[in-house]
């Protein structure tokens, strides 16, 4: 596990991914596969790149050192190996939220000092952002929570329903490229991080607006004259 070495937080960020060239064989979003590499490089940059901004210590862990069998053991044991270093509560990001910035981490590691639980919810029901304190965390259910499926955000609820839980704004998170799409248009027309996505995507997506229209055209030609058979 990467780490930046600064205890001076009780706070610390967990960037819990895989690395770019895993993600990109699970992830085709780019049109080819040496973009792809390169596209989720710059996600996980970016991901680094606002955990350093915060100027909270920040740990990357991916499958190079995750250790279990399921995506609840792996996510929970990165969480506990950071709790055994002396945080007492952890923010844990992925690599996958376009929109994720400083100011939302800062935001969590604020609401942590009040609250059990902080979450940042994704608009297909999962979660871009999971804020645990140490004193509250159960391990064993939180290994049980059905990850990577639309349950996750109700599951972390059901799960601390007699805690505080703090909610962060929804943002989506990007595993396909209707996603990427969607959250780059919402990201500020001068921002950089945009231009760069939106140059790794631009083929991708004039080739299925081409393959789109292209079908459309083929279908509609086809049932043009769909209808009773005419008989001679």
């Amino acid at each position: 596990m990467n780490l930046i070495m600064d205890y001076s937080n009780t706070t610390a960020i967990l960037l819990f991914a895989q690395s770019e060239k895993k993600v990109s064989a699970l992830k085709p979003i780019a049109s080819s596969s040496k973009q792809n590499v390169l596209l989720w490089k710059k996600m996980n940059d970016h991901s680094i790149k606002i955990s350093q901004q915060t100027k909270l210590p920040y740990f990357i862990s991916n499958e190079n050192d995750q250790v279990g069998a399921t995506f609840g053991e792996r996510i929970t044991h990165s969480i506990e190996t950071i709790f055994a270093k002396g945080f007492d509560k952890i923010i844990v990001i992925g690599n996958d939220c376009i929109e994720l910035k400083a100011h939302h981490l800062l935001q969590a590691e604020r609401d942590l000092r009040r609250n059990d639980l902080v979450i940042g919810s994704d608009y297909s029901g999962g979660a871009y952002l999971i804020g645990v304190s140490k004193l509250k965390f159960k391990a064993e259910r939180f290994k049980s929570i059905p990850w990577q499926t639309k349950s996750v955000f109700t599951a972390l609820q059901t799960l601390y329903r007699t805690q505080s839980i703090a909610y962060l704004a929804y943002l989506h998170d990007c595993n396909n490229a209707s996603d990427f799409k969607k959250a780059t248009q919402k990201l500020s027309f001068s921002d950089s991080f945009r231009k760069i996505l939106l140059s790794f995507l631009s083929n991708y997506l004039v080739q299925n607006d081409f393959e789109t229209r292209l079908y459309s055209l083929d279908y509609h030609a086809f049932n043009f004259n769909k209808g009773s058979p005419f008989y001679v």
